[in-house]
């Protein structure tokens, strides 16, 4: 990935944006998708509006009628727009006269329903993983790709947080994962399950014994596997498993595994009968949520996907279930 020294501002705001990204650097963010908007708004700003040095209202607004006439995603107009927003806000907060585009005025995005894999599915996308193969250009895919993607459901992982796990923040010896890094900056422990445990025991052997990579997952380059590999291994472990991708309306994500493991967990709870009060602090921990509703929305999927459970849980927990509404957050 590139990184902010790449970019080179040349408008009449590329001194205002320059401090800018460097500010949000200095605060501990990597900001490097926000960053790319910028340049990408730097060189519009260039293009059509000449050495102007005001962020007025009319150059804010014609950067959203190009994001609008492209045909943008409502989430890709919000990502579009909200860098812009925020360089407005930090110019008037130096005294600098700017216009703030108001990002809440934006359409909502297309809320995601995600996949959540049935146990035969699981078991035929394992299937195919334990069936990649060897090969040259990336000689530790068929023993990476199948406890990867166990990884993902069984510890309900988020992807970047698998492909950034360092090899010293695994304990091999007691089967605990330290996650660092991820999303809001959050760290966690996460215990791993006896068969992934052993599973991981085996996977050290055969990758980290001659040579102990940096990362737990590494590339050729003993850099973190790339999520591209990880993707186009997926969809061929789909096909293989003969799983439908779901077309352009309803892909299939490779996340959909995070979402499953937490709404397996909540059913498999309610049918033993576990208080779900009290087991929701312990899921909320071991995924990493910054919030107790993050976490209750899979309460309302596990409802919807398995009726036999929904009599229990409206006698049980009357209010939580209309209360959750539809939304899941980028956050879960």
């Amino acid at each position: 990935m590139a990184n902010f020294n790449d970019f080179t501002f040349n408008s009449g705001f590329a001194n205002e944006i320059e401090l800018f990204v460097k500010l949000k650097h200095g605060l501990g963010n990597e900001y490097y998708g926000p960053a790319v908007v910028l340049k990408s708004f730097d060189t519009f700003c260039q293009e059509n509006f000449g050495n102007e040095t005001i962020l007025t209202k009319k150059i804010v607004l014609a950067w959203h009628k190009r994001g609008v006439d492209r045909l943008l995603s409502h989430k890709t107009q919000r990502l579009n727009m909200t860098p812009i927003a925020h360089l407005g806000k930090y110019l008037c907060d130096k005294g600098i006269e700017a216009y703030i585009f108001p990002v809440k005025t934006l359409p909502p995005e297309k809320r995601y329903t995600p996949h959540i894999y049935s146990t035969d599915e699981l078991l035929r996308f394992f299937d195919a993983t334990d069936s990649c193969h060897f090969s040259h250009q990336y000689p530790n895919r068929h023993l990476i790709m199948p406890v990867l993607f166990r990884m993902l459901y069984s510890c309900g992982l988020r992807v970047s947080e698998a492909t950034s796990l360092l090899t010293e923040n695994v304990d091999i010896e007691n089967g605990v994962l330290k996650i660092v890094g991820a999303k809001n900056d959050g760290e966690r422990l996460v215990p791993l399950s006896e068969d992934m445990h052993k599973r991981c025991i085996e996977y050290c052997h055969n990758v980290h014994s001659n040579t102990r990579y940096k990362y737990f997952f590494p590339s050729i380059t003993d850099e973190p596997i790339k999520y591209m590999n990880i993707y186009g291994n997926f969809r061929r472990f789909l096909r293989n498993a003969n799983i439908s991708h779901g077309g352009k309306t309803h892909q299939i994500r490779i996340h959909d595994f995070r979402h499953t493991f937490a709404v397996h967990c909540l059913r498999n709870w309610v049918l033993e009968g576990k208080d779900l009060n009290t087991c929701y602090p312990y899921l909320k921990a071991y995924m990493g949520h910054t919030l107790f509703r993050y976490t209750s929305y899979y309460l309302k999927i596990t409802a919807e996907i398995y009726p036999m459970i929904t009599e229990t849980l409206e006698m049980t927990y009357p209010d939580i279930i209309p209360f959750m509404g539809g939304e899941i957050n980028e956050d879960n």
